[in-house]
């Protein structure tokens, strides 16, 4: 709200107007004593301890009876032209290096006067939502973006609310911590600084419904906007683009430098196969590979919690000791149905054998590289056939085998991005797949000397297990998309897209992209939700 740093494109002096104005009509300032007539010393003009004309309409009689005043005194024009002029959105440079503008601009400044955009939703209190995790009282694992993109509250939704229905809900925490809170109060906050209520009255996350209520986006027809697109499933990330995760226990040096990378971790590292096997074995790493080989494949790593339009997402070429093989040599047992692997801190999810495909490897390297540190060094369990990032363990030193007789206690929402038991449909409000999103440039972001010119904008799509079969791209709104057909994609890849847009004028833009995919009974599924990204040209 009012805790950043910004640079002001234009002195802003009546953002607050509209606030000013209901405090000053509240019984309080009734019970001070009138005020004389004409008093400003406060900006204001009183009447009987009440706020009157602040352009000289007459005072006393009836209103009617004064009319013949309203031209000298009330032009739409101009009181608009210097509103806007007032109260101009500013900017800030992110971490990225990256010029942020968050709200557009528009020729009346309903942006910013009636709607207040700056001063609601997230970013306008904490730098970074990556800064309010880290600040808060208890551990929470943490998820830091590699990509130059804008980790915003759809991650986490998709955490507290959806993957985790579980899990501490996002509305206790987020209504406690804040509404009790001291900077909070401090800085002006209130519902309406992370809200907006819709028509029917509900009160909605303002960071999700703002692109819709902000004026003076540039509006192009999708036949007439001249964009190009195209995609392929080859796209690598380079190693520092990649996101990276806390695992279960506090963060060690060992696990997080990555520019200091022990050899005797792997020659010493050792993986025990256990549980419902008749061969338990447990082997260092060199035993691993030099008894089983290796495999490459290349594969994405797609977050159970990649909220809508995130970029908790990436693809690299793996090489690893194939587990399939490792699992089949212990000899699971008649009946065997599920696997366990295991961080060194314990974490790991319960898993169906049926995910063990040729793809599934005990990583050892990435794009040629040694697995880095803050990556799961020195292994790490990667899984193809669609699998999201719940079935990529990282540090693992065990994998446990068991028969389980209740097929709802195997995990098979990382093949969904959902913790929804395999006997449970998903409420389609708490599905956040397929999902798009642009990944080259933040959202909100400002492209200085880009009219005319052309802009590429990169990104992915991807629905975990259900191959994505198109990608639909709007400038207008959604009245109208431009549409790419993505036939016979394989599950194991992302879809990387890319759309070439030259924009003719100045201003900002609001893209909403959509994917779709084909669910395993063959019908479409399209997405729950549309991405929102906004964009500033000049």
């Amino acid at each position: 709200m009012r805790g950043k740093r910004r640079v002001a494109l234009a002195t802003c002096a009546c953002a607050t107007c509209a606030v000013m104005l209901l405090a000053a009509c509240s019984p309080q300032l009734a019970s001070t004593g009138a005020q004389e007539e004409g008093n400003a010393d406060d900006g204001k003009v009183y009447v009987d301890g009440k706020i009157g004309s602040k352009i000289g309409y007459e005072s006393d009689g009836r209103l009617i009876d004064h009319i013949d005043q309203l031209p000298q005194i009330y032009s739409h024009a101009e009181e608009e032209e210097r509103n806007a002029e007032l109260n101009q959105p500013s900017t800030y440079t992110d971490r990225n290096g990256f010029e942020i503008q968050p709200v557009p601009a528009d020729p009346k400044g309903y942006n910013m006067t009636w709607l207040d955009g700056e001063q609601r939703g997230c970013l306008s209190c904490h730098e970074t939502l990556e800064d309010a995790q880290m600040n808060q009282p208890t551990y929470h694992r943490l998820i830091i973006m590699g990509y130059p993109v804008e980790q915003g509250v759809q991650n986490c939704l998709m955490c507290h609310d959806t993957w985790q229905p579980n899990a501490n809900k996002l509305k206790d925490n987020i209504h406690q911590t804040h509404m009790n809170n001291e900077l909070f109060d401090d800085m002006g906050g209130n519902c309406m600084s992370c809200h907006h209520i819709n028509d029917d009255g509900d009160f909605v996350l303002w960071d999700v419904a703002k692109y819709d209520l902000y004026k003076g986006y540039n509006l192009v027809d999708a036949e007439e906007s001249g964009a190009t697109l195209s995609y392929d499933q080859d796209t690598i990330t380079p190693l520092e683009n990649q996101f990276y995760k806390t695992i279960k226990s506090e963060p060690s040096e060992w696990t997080n430098d990555d520019t200091n990378i022990d050899p005797s971790v792997y020659e010493n590292w050792t993986i025990s196969i256990e549980g419902d096997v008749a061969n338990p074995i447990t082997m260092t790493l060199p035993e691993l590979k030099e008894k089983f080989g290796t495999k490459t494949a290349v594969l994405k790593n797609h977050c159970n919690v990649n909220g809508t339009g995130q970029g908790t997402i990436y693809q690299a070429e793996v090489t690893g000791i194939p587990l399939k093989d490792v699992i089949e040599f212990c000899q699971p047992t008649d009946g065997a149905n599920g696997y366990t692997p295991k961080g060194y801190d314990g974490f790991g999810n319960l898993m169906p054998m049926e995910y063990l495909d040729e793809n599934a490897l005990i990583v050892l390297e990435v794009n040629g590289e040694t697995l880095r540190p803050s990556q799961g060094y020195p292994a790490a369990i990667w899984v193809g056939g669609g699998a999201a990032g719940a079935e990529f363990p990282k540090y693992v030193s065990s994998i446990t085998i068991s028969t389980e007789d209740d097929a709802d206690k195997l995990w098979t929402h990382p093949r969904h991005g959902t913790n929804v038991k395999p006997s449970v449909t998903p409420d389609p409000k708490v599905v956040f797949y397929p999902n798009a999103g642009v990944l080259n440039y933040p959202t909100n972001v400002v492209l200085n000397d880009q009219v005319g010119k052309e802009i590429t904008f990169e990104g992915y799509a991807d629905s975990y297990t259900e191959p994505i079969t198109r990608v639909e791209y709007s400038l207008d709104g959604g009245k109208t998309w431009l549409t790419m057909e993505t036939p016979n994609t394989d599950v194991d890849r992302w879809v990387y897209w890319r759309m070439n847009f030259t924009p003719q004028e100045a201003g900002s833009y609001h893209l909403k992209i959509r994917a779709f995919s084909q669910a395993a009974d063959g019908t479409e599924h399209a997405p729950t939700y549309t991405t929102d990204y906004q964009f500033t040209v000049r």
